[in-house]
């Protein structure tokens, strides 16, 4: 298993535990968050491009950059959902 793949396990894994929490949230924008999440904790950083490298995608280094920016953006994190 290539360490991509397991990015993709891990980051299905997490967004199904976010599905269970955040049942209102689409299936695909929890997946992108969890994997912007997971590439937050390898970046170590907040810096969107250097979250994209860490994004397990067959993408260009923009395209990953935007989708970050998108992330955070479209998150729309309610304080309940930042405290549950």
């Amino acid at each position: 298993m290539t360490s991509s793949d397991t990015a993709r396990l891990h980051a299905d894994t997490l967004a199904d535990h976010l599905k269970t929490h955040l049942p209102h949230r689409r299936v695909d924008a929890l997946k992108r968050l969890a994997e912007v999440l997971l590439a937050v904790l390898q970046a170590e950083s907040t810096l969107h491009r250097k979250i994209a490298l860490h994004l397990p995608r067959a993408a260009t280094l923009e395209s990953k950059t935007r989708t970050v920016a998108r992330v955070f953006h479209d998150a729309q994190l309610t304080p309940q959902d930042v405290t549950d």
